[in-house]
């Protein structure tokens, strides 16, 4: 008995693996635009490209469908969810009302540790912009990842998990069209985007809390106004994307 529920584990482990990777790899490929946005997707041929069976993908599809990344249709699969101005400005709004309140609660919380953590994940974000200035990187996972932990480490102290739940969903859905952005910003070695983020986290060590929160509300902006020009949401006191 206790070999047959060893087996059974081992089983579960290597299923839950198998769905982690399909759902990391599908993921990446749609935000790198390798499918295009409304694109049928198949299971026949996420096998083939794959070299996965239907049952994990399948499931890696599910999650992708509650992420924001693929759409389910009734008796007929899954499609890449399309994108377009008024998604990405729906997702933007949110972030803005999400991300500001978190951060507002995170300046009245944090401690020296909350600081630090906001230090080190500027640190190696710029390590890697700036390693990266002038190419063409293949991926750009590793700056999303990185990026990512800028932003959540600002509001790391707000003491929400919604809150931070929120402000993690939102962003990923976002990737796709930031993902536009960020391979001519490297390719260009515009810096722009990495002094910017610079001088959030100042403003946010220095306890700057209106400049602070306002700053982060307009740098939101940047990926709708790369994406389809100048922004319809408002941009506060400070200048527009």
């Amino acid at each position: 008995m206790g070999d047959k529920r060893a087996e059974i584990r081992d089983l579960a482990a290597e299923a839950g693996s198998l769905t982690e990777f399909a759902h990391a790899r599908l993921r990446a490929d749609i935000i790198a635009g390798q499918f295009p946005s409304g694109a049928k997707l198949q299971i026949d041929d996420l096998k083939a490209r794959y070299g996965l069976s239907a049952s994990p993908l399948r499931e890696a599809l599910a999650r992708l469908a509650e992420q924001g990344f693929v759409a389910a249709e009734s008796q007929r699969g899954f499609r890449v969810s399309p994108m377009s101005r008024e998604d990405l400005d729906d997702i933007t709004l949110a972030r803005q009302v999400i991300e500001t309140a978190a951060l507002r609660l995170a300046l009245q919380r944090g401690d020296d540790a909350w600081e630090a953590a906001i230090l080190a994940a500027y640190h190696r974000l710029e390590r890697y912009v700036t390693r990266q200035q002038g190419t063409q990187p293949d991926d750009l996972g590793e700056f999303g990842l990185l990026h990512k932990n800028f932003h959540v480490a600002l509001i790391a102290a707000c003491g929400s998990p919604r809150l931070l739940e929120e402000q993690s969903r939102l962003y990923d859905q976002a990737e796709r069209y930031r993902h536009r952005m960020m391979e001519s910003y490297l390719a260009a070695a515009d810096l722009g985007i990495l002094e910017e983020h610079r001088q959030l986290m100042e403003l946010v060590l220095a306890r700057q809390a209106e400049q602070a929160v306002a700053m982060l509300h307009d740098h939101l902006l940047h990926t709708v106004a790369f994406c389809y020009g100048t922004a319809k949401l408002q941009t506060g006191k400070r200048r527009p994307d």
